[in-house]
């Protein structure tokens, strides 16, 4: 459905895990300091650094009507339309379910 380049880092997993914490920000007021150590957390776990990960929040933000338009991936844009309006609970089922399904299909 989406075409990540190889090499890039991205994956739908990651899409999923940055819109969990937007998902995270948006319920919990969007608090200073909160995206950094949330990104910083998840760079800690993949091939992306804190700062392109936190781009990526943004740009959940901006599809989701917080700040400016940005310039979002395909990915980006879908998940926003699809699964913008669940909760954050919702948000991190949906993350574990799409992890369950490449588990069992791997």
């Amino acid at each position: 459905m989406f075409n990540f380049k190889p090499d890039s880092g991205w994956s739908l997993e990651l899409e999923l895990e940055c819109f969990v914490i937007y998902k995270r920000l948006e319920s919990d007021g969007f608090p200073h300091g909160l995206q950094s150590e949330l990104c910083e957390k998840l760079a800690g776990h993949c091939k992306l650094d804190s700062g392109t990960l936190k781009a990526k929040v943004g740009n959940f933000k901006s599809e989701l009507g917080h700040t400016e338009p940005t310039n979002s991936s395909k990915a980006t844009k879908f998940i926003a339309k699809s699964y913008g309006f669940m909760s954050l609970k919702e948000a991190e089922a949906l993350l574990t379910g799409y992890q369950l399904a490449i588990k069992a299909n791997s």
